[in-house]
Order: C-alpha cells, then structure tokens, then sequence
C-alpha cells in the first residue's frame, strides 16, 4: 500500500484537513473545519466540513488494514441500508470514486452532514425506532459480514467485578449502608438468574444474523418526528438479535424511569412494532429481560466509577436502588412470559 506525500508538510492540524479535501474532492471552495462538538472523539477525530456544495462530516482513521476493512464494510452495509430505505449518512466518494482517502500514516472519510438531534423518548419516537430496529434486522438477513463469533456478545456476561466497584462506591457516600447492602444483594440476586437464563448453551437458540450492535438514542437523529439517520455503524456484525433488542430497551424503555407502568408501556411499544418484522422465540422473549438488565447494570457499574459516582445526575447510591427496583421489574416480566402470566 503506498503512501500519498503531496500535501505540503507545512500544514497542520485543520489545515491539513482543509488541504486533503480541497485535492481529493471535487466539492469547490472549503472553509476551514472546525471540530464537531458535545461528541466523543476517542476512536477518531470528527469535524464539520463547509463547502460550496454542502455541508459535510469529516472522521479520520488510523490507516491501519484491520481498520480500513472495517469502514469499507461500514460502507457498504451503509449502501445497503440506504437502498432499502433505511436513512443513514451517505458517504461522499472523492474524485478517484473511493469512500476512503489514505494519507501518510492516516485516513479520512465524508460523510453528508445530517440534521437532527439525538432522539428523545416520546410514544411516537420508540415506535419509529423499534420500526427501524426490526427493518434494519430484515434487510439486511443474509448480508455478507465478516466472520466473528455471533454467540459471544457484550452483554451476556454478568458484570459482577464491575457491580463491586459501584457497590464501594455508592458504600462510601451513603450514611446508610444496610439499605445499599439491600439493593446490592437484590441486584446480585437477579444477576445469578441471569447467569443461567443467558447461559452459553442457552444462548444457541437465540437467532442470529447482522445486527447494529449499538442501537441507542445518541445514534438515531430525529428531525420534526422524522428519523434522518441512523449512525455509527462501527459494531455492526455478526451477532445475536437480541444483544440488539436488548440494548434499545435498556436504552429507551428502562434507564430513565422507575414506574412500572411506564416500563411497560415503553416495552410494548418497543416489542410490537419491532415484532412487525421479525417475530421473537419464546426462548428469546424469556431471555430478554435478563439481557436488558445484564446490559442495564453493567453500563451503570461501568460508568458510575468513570464518571466521579454520578451518572446522568444520580449518585451511586442513588443507582442501585435503581437498578435494584428496574431489574425486580424485569424479572417479572421474564417469569410472566416463561408462565404466560
């Protein structure tokens, strides 16, 4: 693979940004970047991209052949998803017809810039998502992806290490550590059902196929109720349906709220028009709620430390007795599906 030395050495920083985009496409005159802001920038850098013809994102990439197969696979999959009517932020080609533009030791990416705010949870907005969800899963059945091992997803596994970390947290600024002793152990109590219901043997009934991998609010844009993009294509694989299932509903249904009715409110709504395109197994109905609170938990216990015992303005303390009341509610709901209740 060689390496392309034409952009002066003298520049830097967004100057060089501005440069590669002025020699490699043909999109007129380019401002100069400017970083996109209130998004995270750990994978690869983000930058907003005004030109003569539109308005465009910009992300570079190490150029690393492990990471460039897998942003052609992104979009490709991309490609497909738009061709199926799914909205996703189309990638501008350079003059050479390639998605990717490779200089020195890094490469860069367009994507079209796309309006929209992160989704807001409204009966409307879950029904839209969970449409998409299930469309999503229907297109692309039979996909080409590349090989990895389907059964093993990110949160099937109960976090106990991470659940210890958040319980000394919450113990540390609680003046009442019997009751986070309580939630605590409510919490373990559901995560060793979990154990079983999520077993690797129980595991190789659930179907699988290309799945997101990352289906949350922050990666659905909304525009006057419309949905105008679904992004981050980033974990998309090989996987098990449900890790994607789960996710949206610990995302969308559960995290924010302790009412039972809303819960469930939120989760037929999720599962309804979802199911519209792909019916669920019994053995993953009976499962899903256990994987929404495995994932649940260990989001919270992972980000509660990392974040100076706060997340989305609750103390640790605070969080378990979260997740002490959401995960009872899902076990419920998996002992009502199991009884048909």
């Amino acid at each position: 693979m060689g390496t392309d030395t034409r952009i002066t050495p003298k520049l830097s920083g967004m100057d060089v940004i501005q440069a590669v985009i002025e020699e490699y496409y043909d999109l007129g005159v380019v401002q100069m970047p400017t970083q996109l802001e209130d998004t995270h920038q750990r994978r690869h850098r983000k930058m907003v991209v005004e030109t003569e013809k539109g308005t465009f994102l910009a992300k570079t990439y190490r150029r690393d052949i492990v990471v460039l197969d897998s942003l052609r696979f992104q979009h490709h999959l991309s490609a497909h998803l738009a061709g199926n009517d799914l909205p996703v932020a189309g990638i501008k080609k350079a003059r050479n017809g390639k998605g990717i533009v490779e200089v020195d030791n890094w490469a860069m990416e367009l994507q079209a810039f796309v309006k929209g705010t992160p989704m807001h949870v409204t009966t409307p907005s879950l029904q839209v998502s969970a449409d998409a969800l299930g469309k999503f899963h229907k297109v692309c059945n039979g996909f080409p992806v590349p090989p990895r091992d389907s059964r093993k997803w990110r949160f099937s596994e109960v976090p106990r290490q991470s659940l210890q970390k958040l319980f000394h947290v919450a113990r540390q600024m609680s003046s009442s550590n019997e009751r986070i002793d309580d939630y605590c152990n409510q919490i373990a109590l559901f995560l060793h059902d979990a154990t079983e219901v999520l077993s690797a043997e129980k595991r190789k009934a659930f179907e699988t196929g290309l799945i997101h991998g990352d289906w949350h609010g922050g990666n659905l844009l909304f525009r006057k109720g419309e949905l105008t993009a679904i992004l981050d294509l980033e974990f998309a694989g090989d996987g098990c349906y449900l890790e994607d299932i789960a996710y949206a509903m610990s995302n969308l249904c559960i995290r924010t709220t302790l009412s039972a009715e809303k819960m469930q409110h939120r989760a037929n709504i999720l599962l309804d028009a979802y199911q519209a395109y792909r019916t669920l197994t019994y053995a993953e109905l009976v499962a899903l709620y256990y994987a929404v609170g495995v994932k649940h938990v260990t989001t919270v216990s992972y980000q509660a430390p990392q974040m100076g015992g706060k997340v989305a303005g609750y103390t640790a303390a605070e969080w378990l007795h979260r997740l002490a009341v959401q995960c009872a509610w899902l076990a419920e709901q998996s002992r009502k599906t199991r009884w048909g209740d």
